[in-house]
């Protein structure tokens, strides 16, 4: 199985198990993969890789990627904030059980927040980070 497939199944069950974060949002499933259908209901987290790749520093097979995590809220940017507050919390530090990899730096490192607007004028707060993710392969 690819590193990116067990990578996002470790960090959604991390997510959809945090039960402060899942108290925030629409329901216990409103956490999606790249990008919320487009019938989601807010609020929601959306996680996706950014980018990165093999090391290749030593003979073991290393990755080192970036992965945005995101909470939207239509409600206001201090709920987006809280989101975002509540999936740092489950994932700055962490060790991850990543299925065949072991996982051995998680750290968030950079803050991101935008408002974005939609053609009806209706807007929509994001506040999130992303998060370096380092794994060797077992």
């Amino acid at each position: 199985m690819s590193a990116f497939n067990v990578l996002n199944g470790a960090i959604y069950s991390r997510l959809v198990g945090g039960t402060a974060l899942v108290a925030l949002l629409a329901d216990s499933t409103s956490v999606y993969y790249q990008q919320a259908p487009d019938d989601a209901t807010l609020d929601y987290v959306v996680f996706s890789l950014q980018g990165g790749g093999d090391e290749n520093l030593t003979p073991h097979r290393t990755k080192n990627l970036l992965v945005f995590v995101r909470g939207y809220s239509r409600t206001s940017g201090a709920k987006a904030g809280q989101i975002d507050a509540a999936c740092d919390a489950l994932l700055h530090g962490v060790e991850l059980t990543v299925t065949g990899w072991q996982n051995f730096w998680l750290h968030r490192e950079d803050d991101q927040a935008l408002i974005e607007t939609d053609q009806a004028g209706n807007k929509t707060h994001m506040a999130g980070g992303l998060y370096r993710c380092r794994i060797e392969k077992e």
